[in-house]
């Protein structure tokens, strides 16, 4: 069917951005009153736009819809016809923000197929993807613009350098771009972000997760250098335990750290979500995989200073991979207080650490004793109360059902309260354990 050129000229007003949803759906709806068969030649000038990729499915059922809701009556004499129970200005508000969120869903779709292709399509050259992410950003931010103006905006949470804390969409170091937030904490956010080179090399592993530190890094050049530091330590940590560090880089005052992405779930999602999980066969792997990895680490003098659930990921593919090496020590160093970035777990610190002592592999061994009190009864050995306080109150820790005499034996020094009743490190613990 032949698509007649008005209907086109209203529709591409509207791509042009020449009329808002509003206007363009009062002009369709007249051109529906004046016009006949009107809907055919809309559906079919709708289902042309869908097909050169113009207008998403959503907003053109949403534009049909419009097209067909009768116009308010303009005569007495015309037949009384349905009331709309809302009220005008709620109605074209529901309207603009089912449009907005469609429109956003719509653009976002259009970025993703542009990032990783579509079936039997070449590859889109990079500004293309460049104008498909603008286009977004652009579109979220009008969205955020208008809504403020109505008293009904979102608060927008700013960096030291004036920008939004929550990135998604956005392009670091003209290389990745945020593609989804994955988690928050006291010292920074983590996203899934789009590696533009695997992109353009044709990766079939595009994504990388970013930890965007906290902006106050920037301020403090001892902090920062210390957590690069830390971060290049962790990088030569290869090992199929530890999360892989690719880089440390900076976007304006804005640190982070670029790793692999994991797919899965944390060890306290796995205590949280499934009660069958402590003492089980993935618990004991989970321990296993743990040892692994800290007499790796403790072999080539580095300390992790932070272990805890939260830090300890279970991938898809099986083995536990632990996360955020040495980053908790750096930064705790400078002259800026810290307390506020969680860079440390009250309940999994050793004595020392609680006083400010240097960090020492026997940290990590005391943090494992909890762990493994963790997954193997789901309980902490002291309740979750502090080292010091523990230690004040002249706390024991429960025997654990199922270990050997050589096992509880060595849990228990690993929760020594003193420093040089624990094992050494990892290794040292590792062999205790065995009975070796």
């Amino acid at each position: 069917m032949a698509i007649d050129p008005r209907l086109t000229d209203i529709l591409g007003g509207f791509f042009t951005g020449r009329r808002t949803f509003d206007q363009l759906a009062v002009e369709v709806r007249a051109y529906c009153r004046d016009c006949d068969p009107a809907l055919t030649q809309l559906s079919a000038a709708l289902q042309e736009q869908i097909n050169l990729g113009r207008m998403p499915y959503d907003l053109a059922m949403m534009l049909f819809q419009e097209a067909g809701r009768p116009a308010a009556p303009v005569a007495k004499d015309l037949p009384e016809l349905p009331v709309d129970t809302n009220p005008p200005d709620a109605r074209e508000e529901t309207l603009r923000e089912r449009v907005d969120s469609v429109v956003m869903s719509a653009l976002l779709g259009q970025f993703k197929d542009l990032r990783k292709g579509g079936e039997a399509r070449e590859r889109q050259n990079q500004r293309q993807l460049d104008d498909a992410l603008a286009a977004f950003r652009s579109a979220r931010m009008r969205q955020d613009a208008r809504k403020s103006a109505e008293g009904s905006g979102r608060p927008i949470l700013l960096g030291r350098d004036g920008r939004e804390e929550n990135r998604v969409g956005q392009l670091l170091r003209d290389r990745f771009v945020l593609d989804a937030e994955l988690g928050r904490g006291g010292m920074g956010v983590v996203y899934r972000a789009v590696d533009r080179r695997r992109v353009e090399a044709a990766d079939n592993r595009p994504y990388v997760a970013i930890k965007l530190l906290n902006g106050n890094f920037g301020a403090h050049p001892d902090a920062l250098r210390a957590m690069e530091a830390e971060a290049r330590r962790t990088q030569d940590l290869s090992h199929p335990n530890i999360v892989a560090v690719h880089d440390f880089d900076r976007d304006g005052t804005h640190p982070f750290i670029v790793m692999e992405l994991l797919e899965g779930r944390s060890l306290d999602a796995c205590l949280r979500d499934d009660k069958q999980f402590a003492g089980s066969p993935a618990a004991w792997h989970a321990i296993r995989d743990m040892f692994a990895a800290l007499a790796h680490a403790h072999s080539r003098g580095v300390t992790h200073a932070d272990l805890k659930l939260a830090n300890l990921f279970l991938s898809q593919e099986g083995p536990l991979k632990v996360l955020d090496f040495g980053i908790a020590s750096a930064a705790r160093t400078g002259d800026f207080d810290v307390s506020a970035l969680e860079a440390m777990t009250p309940a999994y610190a050793s004595p020392e650490q609680l006083r400010g002592g240097p960090r020492d592999p026997r940290d990590d061994v005391y943090a494992f004793g909890c762990i493994i009190h963790l997954l193997l009864t789901r309980k902490h050995p002291f309740d979750r109360i502090p080292a010091t306080e523990a230690e004040k109150l002249g706390m024991v820790p429960p025997p654990i059902e199922g270990l050997t005499p050589a096992m509880q034996g060595a849990v228990n020094a690993a929760l020594a309260f003193s420093q040089d009743q624990r094992p050494k490190d990892a290794g040292a613990f590792l062999a205790a354990f065995q009975g070796r």
